[in-house]
């Protein structure tokens, strides 16, 4: 029984692992391109009106 709870703690500890990036990039991050964030694309074209 502690041997299976010691595998179940340290399943939670790797996923969280996992889930926190600590292991690379996270799960949710995949696919997306981190430089993109940073710029504007047609600025010039967003018109604000009050």
């Amino acid at each position: 029984m502690r041997v299976l709870f010691v595998l179940i703690v340290l399943a939670n500890l790797w996923v969280y692992a996992l889930g926190q990036g600590w292991m690379g990039a996270r799960p949710e991050d995949a696919g997306r391109d981190r430089s993109t964030f940073s710029q504007e694309l047609n600025a010039e074209r967003i018109k604000i009106r009050p």
